[in-house]
């Protein structure tokens, strides 16, 4: 009993500092930038920002299906017409969107991946807010074959660190016990 207890109580710790404190990449170039669908932060326009930069050429941006806060998807609508961007430097940087077949961390992992590999890429930066970034990584890692990196966006979603661990604790053992891919 002492060991089961012991166990759960180090997996929840684990998980707790996954969550709270994920390791963020800054890689200096990948294929294509991914955005994870969620709430109306800046994780767009950081994504956008990035390319602009020189980090990728493309931008890969989940639009779920349409459902609440109508303002949010008319944002994420223009942002998709809004193809392709001209960075100071004069690259075309093309933002292709997609519908992930499930509308969960899940499903846009399993069909950003498979996007990525019929256009040949083979390297991701995934952009997501700070409390997501560990389950992101699990997801994607299991469904992409090369390097996958995971960053936050510079201002973070203003969601209590609370509500981001009861949240995305249990999602972070789904991504264990259920693998994406």
């Amino acid at each position: 009993m002492l060991v089961v207890l012991v166990t759960i109580a180090v997996a929840g710790l684990t998980a707790a500092r996954a969550v709270l404190y994920p390791k963020v990449d800054s890689p200096g170039q990948v294929n294509a930038v991914v955005v994870v669908a969620g709430a109306a932060d800046d994780r767009y326009v950081y994504a956008r920002h990035l390319a602009e930069t020189g980090v990728a050429d493309r931008v890969l941006v989940s639009q779920p299906s349409p459902s609440g806060d109508k303002s949010y998807s008319a944002s994420i609508n223009a942002y998709c017409a809004n193809s392709p961007v001209v960075a100071r430097d004069g690259r075309r940087i093309q933002i292709e969107c997609f519908e992930p077949d499930v509308s969960t961390t899940e499903g846009e992992a399993t069909d950003a991946t498979r996007i990525a590999r019929e256009r040949g890429y083979d390297s991701l930066l995934v952009v997501t807010y700070w409390g997501h970034v560990s389950r992101v990584r699990i997801y994607f890692e299991q469904c992409f074959d090369g390097p996958v990196y995971v960053t936050d966006t510079p201002r973070p979603l203003s969601k209590s660190r609370k509500d981001a661990l009861l949240h995305e604790t249990g999602g972070y053992f789904k991504a264990f016990l259920k693998p994406a891919c």
